[in-house]
């Protein structure tokens, strides 16, 4: 229900009450928002060390951009990059290309923009037409993809997928031509965190670009997978830049990265897949920054807060706290299916557990999406677009606020709602 423009609520007002009316009149209103730790569906990392706290709050006036003012800061930054670029095998790490962004989604942006800009240069290079660039991606990509295509005039092949378990290999080669400017793949997708067939994809696309004299490459979205994927037991195909039309990968130091919302990564394979066309070069500030971003000001403390929880973890920590989740998973899995009224839709591989119901006449799923609700627990009920006559899927996220005990009391609620509601 949305508020009605009261004049008290809706216009700048005249007088300040101070900061602390200020703080408590926001901080009671914010109580009705749900409680974080018990929303089962985000991704997004909820709570950190104090330390971390700490150094985030006292870094918190910093503007990262202003390169001359906070060097240092620069400095940090660069090294995760470098730090990054080694762990998805890079083959020139040492000398890295990447960039810190808000997230995700402009890096993304900013992957397929040098993409675009690669495949443009190239067609211009043997004076064929630069107007019809296109992009092919699954049906289960994140809802910037579209974005992209929009904002920046790229049409969208989008293949859907037939069922939960399939992935449209085939259909995407055959949208494939010479006005590609990069095929879209996902390590670790929203709806059901599968991974895409990435591995088998490369060896098909170096089969095309050869056949036909094309320069398509990949581009992986490892928001959810890019800070797992490393450091779990479980052996998996590779996705990253051991392959070798691998040219950007982005990954979400908000989500498995441990930091809180917002920053994300960008790692390109090499410079060369960094238009330098792109790189600008402003005067704004003290002296001239070379800048690669959509946003100009952004606050340092999220990147150091990055800084932080590597430096923190080190691979051996990253490796038992993701493998900690793993394990939690696996269990919410268990009794989900040792229940028998639930079916797993997700392939086990992340800390991401995506269900369904298996009769889904015994119980309606909007009931007992309420009957959780009552019990303050925020479970994410959706479909997968594209994907006909299919069920509701549901989803948790297994992370830093579900704890062993936290993931039976979750799983306890669910089963008594489900039978409750199959009795009554």
């Amino acid at each position: 229900m949305k508020e009605k423009p009261t004049s008290k609520l809706y216009q700048f007002p005249k007088k300040g009450e101070g900061a602390f009316h200020a703080y408590q009149k926001i901080s009671s209103e914010l109580a009705l928002d749900g409680n974080v730790h018990l929303d089962l569906g985000s991704f997004s990392t909820t709570s950190m060390d104090p330390f971390a706290d700490k150094l985030i709050t006292e870094q918190l006036g910093k503007n990262f951009i202003d390169y001359n003012e906070y060097g240092q800061s620069k400095k940090i930054h660069d090294r995760i990059v470098r730090m990054l670029s080694g762990l998805l095998y890079a083959p020139e790490a040492i000398h890295p290309t990447g960039t810190s962004t808000l997230g995700s989604s402009e890096a993304i942006h900013l992957a397929l923009l040098s993409h675009k800009w690669n495949w443009k240069k190239r067609r211009e290079s043997f004076g064929l037409s630069t107007s019809k660039p296109n992009i092919v991606y699954s049906g289960n990509a994140h809802v910037c993809w579209d974005k992209f295509a929009l904002y920046f005039d790229v049409e969208p092949r989008k293949i859907p997928q037939s069922s939960l378990d399939s992935y449209p290999i085939e259909e995407i080669l055959k949208n494939i031509d010479q006005n590609t400017i990069c095929v879209g793949t996902i390590a670790g997708n929203t709806y059901t965190g599968s991974i895409d067939h990435i591995e088998k994809l490369n060896d098909e696309i170096a089969r095309l670009n050869k056949k036909h004299n094309w320069n398509v490459g990949i581009h992986v979205d490892a928001a959810i997978g890019g800070f797992v994927l490393p450091f779990i037991k479980k052996e998996v195909r590779p996705w990253d830049f051991r392959l070798p039309l691998v040219r950007s990968i982005n990954l979400s130091g908000h989500k498995y990265g441990l930091v809180y919302p917002g920053i994300g990564w960008l790692i390109f394979r090499d410079n060369s897949v960094l238009p330098k066309e792109l790189i600008f070069s402003s005067h704004y500030l003290e002296k001239p920054i070379e800048t690669y971003a959509l946003n100009f000001s952004k606050g340092a403390s999220m990147i150091l807060a990055q800084y932080f929880s590597i430096l923190q973890q080190g691979q051996e920590g990253y490796k038992k706290t993701i493998r900690g989740y793993c394990k939690i998973a696996d269990t919410i899995r268990k009794r989900l299916q040792q229940s028998g009224y639930f079916e797993i839709i997700d392939e086990g591989i992340l800390p991401v557990v995506v269900f369904k119901l298996k009769d889904k006449k015994e119980v309606d799923t909007t009931s007992l999406l309420l009957s959780l609700r009552s019990k303050n627990w925020m479970l994410p009920a959706y479909f997968i677009p594209g994907i006909p006559e299919q069920e509701t899927l549901m989803r948790v996220v297994v992370k830093e606020n579900i704890s062993l005990s936290f993931a039976q009391l979750f799983c306890d609620d669910l089963i008594c709602s489900y039978e409750t509601l199959k009795k009554d």
